[in-house]
């Protein structure tokens, strides 16, 4: 929009990036490609959205409307400007407020807070529409490029704990040996020392080790994905901080904190008591499948050290 690269470098940016979080969240390896953007390019693409979408919601009335055929049809016409958004906005919170499980309807307010670059609110929004479609692949790829933009606007305004921070809530996502992974902390590096930063040092986390019991160490493949997350103890089950691995690397030491939170508003820190779950999927889906091989610690409260959980039940 800036005109600070052209539209062919936005188009073959942006297909790289999304490509490479889809491939490497897919267990593959990301396609070759020829020209690889600079840090800075590739954490500034951004997933839009075009307005007439969201306010074809509201025409239509219903999400799997939202289709250029069925927008064209409505007679609608694109672009609106930033007053006509904001009221849509509202009337998506108004809509959500009654109806807190319409995945489609969150998906749609965070595209659209992100379109008027509010980017922490369309974080949250984000986040509620993976709590509820927790393997959509697709929205995941959203969430970070929001994350992604977020911290680009904070870099850019000299703000760097904040891009920062922005850029550190990605890496849950992000598969450790990754080069997105690797290509995250280069960033975050960069703001630290820019902004004359110490790596934050987190004073809530859970320790402990995962397992598997030896009776099921030949139903799984070494390289079979392991999920090691903390949630609340009683009330919502969304993650609160989420370690990936896999079934080579068990017994597992790890270490959960705030860091690795979805949304600030949903922390380690901020729970009275949580309880570690750890799974072996077979798929690479998050969410439990049959067949898939969990472990549950006991409620404990944040900052415990010690725990060990026992992959040793299989999901039925």
């Amino acid at each position: 929009k800036r005109g600070a690269i052209t539209g062919d470098e936005f188009e073959r940016s942006s297909r790289e990036v999304e490509h490479r979080i889809v491939a490497e969240h897919a267990g593959g390896a990301p396609a070759a490609a020829t020209h690889r953007p600079p840090v800075a390019a590739a954490l500034a693409i951004g997933l839009l959205l075009p307005l007439a979408v969201v306010f074809g919601y509201w025409q239509l009335g219903e999400p799997r409307a939202l289709t250029a055929a069925s927008v064209g049809a409505a007679g609608l016409s694109a672009p609106f400007d930033a007053k006509q958004m904001e009221g849509l906005v509202e009337r998506l919170k108004t809509h959500l407020l009654k109806t807190p499980q319409d995945a489609d309807g969150w998906t749609l307010l965070a595209r659209a807070l992100g379109s008027l670059d509010k980017y922490e609110p369309a974080a949250q929004a984000y986040a509620r529409a993976l709590q509820l479609q927790p393997d959509n692949r697709e929205l995941l790829v959203e969430f970070i490029k929001t994350l992604a933009l977020a911290g680009k606007a904070e870099f850019d305004a000299k703000n760097y704990a904040g891009a920062a921070t922005y850029w550190e809530r990605i890496l849950p996502f992000a598969p450790p040996d990754s080069e997105f992974a690797r290509t995250v902390k280069e960033s975050i590096a960069e703001a630290q020392q820019l902004g004359g930063i110490a790596p934050a040092s987190i004073s809530v986390s859970l320790q402990g080790t995962v397992s598997l019991a030896p009776s099921l160490k030949e139903t799984v493949k070494p390289l079979d994905t392991v999920f090691i997350l903390a949630r609340p103890a009683s009330g919502s089950r969304m993650p609160l901080a989420v370690i990936r691995t896999t079934v080579d690397k068990l017994p597992y030491r790890f270490t959960l904190d705030d860091s690795m939170a979805m949304s600030p508003a949903a922390k380690l820190s901020g729970q009275a008591r949580v309880m570690v779950v750890a799974r072996i999927s077979k798929s690479g889906n998050p969410m439990a499948q049959k067949g898939d091989i969990e472990g549950v610690s006991a409620a404990v409260a944040p900052g415990a050290s010690g725990l060990n959980v026992v992959l040793s039940k299989t999901v039925e």
